[in-house]
């Protein structure tokens, strides 16, 4: 019950926000700083940017901030404790949850306020909300997905997603450049008896500097013998597999 209570009231912030807000910003850069203190403005944000019928093409978008553009039925676990099943579409822009209690089309999403003790399973993965290093060894907080659990390494998989700015066409003889949403992967490791978790470079050289030299050779040989790629999420699950019998 006490977790019931809890959960309760980290579903906060209507996304649909009052007719009295200020102009959306239509650039990164004021997005992210709309973004900044957790305001749940930048989901308003990213809608309108989709939704915008304009005629001129920079102001049209390609692609999408979510992971996929329909809340998904997905079960919602509040320290290990099933709160129950919820529709949950993820922003991977700005790394939020949006949720509902069903998919009635009157129903309005809310944003999952973010806490360390939340996990949701959602499609294949089970997103958690953790603080990690990026590849710039900034401190950052957002959702990765758990793929491996051993003894001595997690594996972590994280969708991202990068937002350019369109251009307008100086004239006539050129088009114009659309704005767009750019969907690509990351990894991350955790080497358990670290208080961290550290982005994993894919690239076979950089991967096998993240070991022990003893371990390293081993992980090459591993690799070699059964013909693996550092750049494959089922491979990458593989090698840490192996790993963690090291």
């Amino acid at each position: 019950m006490k977790y019931k209570i809890t959960f309760t009231l980290i579903l906060l912030y209507n996304l649909v926000l009052s007719q009295n807000l200020s102009p959306a910003p239509n650039s990164e850069a004021g997005m992210l700083a709309n973004a900044k203190g957790g305001s749940p403005m930048l989901n308003l944000v990213m809608m309108e940017l989709r939704n915008n019928e304009s005629n001129n093409a920079v102001n049209k978008t390609l692609g999408t901030p979510y992971s996929n553009d329909k809340f998904i039925k997905s079960k919602i676990y509040y320290d290990n404790d099933l709160q129950g099943e919820f529709f949950v579409r993820y922003n991977a822009l700005n790394s939020s949850v949006e949720i509902k209690k069903s998919q009635q089309s009157e129903e309005k999403p809310q944003q999952l306020l973010a806490d360390k003790k939340i996990t949701i399973k959602y499609l294949d993965k089970e997103l958690r909300f953790t603080t990690y290093i990026n590849k710039k060894k900034k401190t950052k907080n957002g959702y990765l997905s758990l793929i491996v659990d051993g003894e001595n390494y997690q594996l972590y998989h994280k969708l991202a997603v990068k937002y350019s700015e369109g251009k307008t066409a100086a004239n006539s003889m050129v088009a114009s450049i659309p704005n767009k949403y750019t969907h690509f992967e990351e990894y991350y490791y955790h080497k358990k008896e670290l208080n961290h978790i550290d982005y994993l470079p894919l690239r076979k050289g950089n991967f096998l500097k993240q070991f022990s030299k003893i371990n390293k050779e081993k992980i090459k040989e591993f690799i070699s013998k059964n013909s693996l790629s550092t750049t494959k999420e089922k491979d990458l699950i593989a090698i840490f597999n192996y790993i963690n019998k090291l």
